[in-house]
Order: structure tokens, then sequence, then C-alpha cells
């Protein structure tokens, strides 16, 4: 019988063994008992299956598990996945008994919303007020609409942002670095041909200058000026939702309560399918948008 190739010397040695017992069969089959024939032909299947994910003797079926499959490779790494996502999804103590003050269900006037975040927030720090809201798939007739466009909040944000004006000093500095050490760029229309180089660092941050968020312009120093007063960047993602930060948990309700009337307000009534509040570290506060015109 011709010998097979083994993957190792240790599975070598199983399958000589294997081989051996049923050359000794095959030599006694004229004299041997139905069973004893059933034996051989079991031993003679083994050996042929070896090389395969089916039936083979445990001490061999151990060297083939020391040295998982790709396919293995790759459930194990899905399970462990499985495995983080479901740990991600636990609460803590704190967000759990802040969690029992909002009622399930419930749409919240923006008065009591926010006065409901700010009560419910549990950050040591002074977190922010977060803005999230749903749009419908569907634009108004005739719109032209962006995925990305500007809020105008009359008390801006809260958050300081670093902005630069973009040169070409700044752009060889960031092809080679690909460090993004800013809020926001800006860059004169001239100049865009050349920031083309470095799109594809500053694009998937959001960081490239556009036309349609104010971030190519020919007055930069205007331009800064209107975004430390309250005109912020938003982007619709790609289930439709904006994302907008409006302030602090520490101000005053009627401002926040402003820049989420100028958010919202940015849209029709009929284009908003859900809206809510929320703090760095609160659950979220579902708001009655009966407050749109």
């Amino acid at each position: 019988m011709p010998k097979k190739q083994a993957n190792n010397p240790i599975e070598e040695e199983k399958l000589s063994e294997l081989e051996a017992e049923v050359m000794t069969s095959e030599s006694d089959e004229a004299t041997a008992e139905p069973n004893q024939d059933e034996e051989a032909e079991k031993a003679l299947f083994v050996e042929e299956q070896t090389d395969t994910n089916e039936v083979m003797p445990a001490e061999v079926a151990a060297i083939h598990e020391e040295t998982p499959t790709k396919k293995e490779k790759g459930e194990t790494k899905t399970a462990k996945k499985a495995n983080t996502k479901t740990k991600a999804k636990a609460r803590g103590a704190k967000y759990i008994e802040s969690h029992k003050q909002v009622e399930p269900g419930k749409q919240y006037t923006l008065d009591e919303a926010i006065e409901l975040v700010k009560k419910t927030s549990y950050s040591k720090f002074d977190g922010g007020v977060e803005l999230h809201f749903r749009l419908t798939n569907k634009k108004t007739k005739g719109s032209t609409e962006s995925s990305k466009g500007v809020f105008h909040l009359p008390h801006g944000t809260g958050k300081e942002r670093k902005i630069i004006i973009l040169d070409e000093a700044k752009i060889e500095e960031i092809a080679k670095t690909k460090k993004i050490d800013f809020d926001i760029a800006l860059a004169s229309p001239e100049l865009m041909p050349k920031v083309a180089k470095i799109a594809k660092i500053l694009g998937p941050k959001g960081k490239m200058p556009d036309p349609k968020s104010g971030t190519v312009t020919t007055d930069p120093k205007k331009t800064i000026e209107e975004i430390n007063s309250g005109k912020a960047e938003y982007r619709i993602d790609s289930t439709n939702n904006i994302h907008q930060l409006i302030g602090r948990v520490s101000w005053d309700s009627k401002k926040l309560a402003e820049n989420t009337k100028a958010a919202l307000g940015s849209f029709t009534k009929s284009r908003i399918l859900a809206a809510y509040l929320t703090a760095s570290m609160s659950p979220s506060v579902t708001l009655d948008l009966s407050f749109l015109k």
C-alpha cells in the first residue's frame, strides 16, 4: 500500500501504525471471520480519511486540532467580537439609576426635556448637551439639500475649536506626517487644487474645506468670527441622523432651548421624524416636536 504524506513526524508515526494494522488484517483475510473483515475495512477507511475533517482516531484528531484552520480562526474572531459587543451593552449603576427618572415612551416638552437632561447628567465634569434627530428619507420637492450644511446657533456650542488657515507649507506637513491637530481647516478657492493632495487624509475626519460648509472662503477672518459666534457645521449620516452639540449642562436652560430651536428650525417640521436630547453622560430624552412650526 502506498504510504501517505503526513503533516508532521508525530502524525507520520501514527499513520504508520495504522498501515501496519491494515497490512496485518489483509494477510489474514483468507481465514478471517466476518467481523474481522469489517475491522480491516474500518482501519483502511480511517487511513484514507486521515487528511480530511471526517472520522479519524482520537490521537490523530488531536494533532489536527493543534493547528486551527483559517475558517476556525475566523469563527473564533467572530465569536470574540460578539462577546465584546455584548459586554459593551452593559450599563453602569449610575446610568441605570438616572434612566429610572425618564418615563419610557413619553415625549417631553422642550423645557421639560432640558431640565430632565440636566437632572439626570451624572458626569463629574461639565458635560455637553447634545441634540440628536432623524430626518425622513424624502426631501422637499425641488430641494437641493446637501448631506452637509451649517447651523447658526445663537449661543455657540460651548466648545473651543482650533481653526487654521491652510497654506502650501501646512499642506505639505499634513501630507508628510498625516497629523491633524485642528478642528476646522479653512482654505481659499485658488488653493483648493493643492488641498486635493491631502483630501484622503482630511476627508474621512470631516476636516476637508468645503464651500457648502463655508470653510472655502476669500475672507478667512470673517469666517473665523462667524464660527466663534455660533456657526456650526453638520453632516447627515448614512441613516439620516444628525448629531449636534448645543451647549453645556451648566448653561442657562433658555440658551439651550434657543440653540435647540435654531438647529431644528433649519428643517421643515415634516422633514423631522424624531429628536432627542442627552448629556455626555445621561440617558436620552425624547422631544415632543409640537413646538416646531
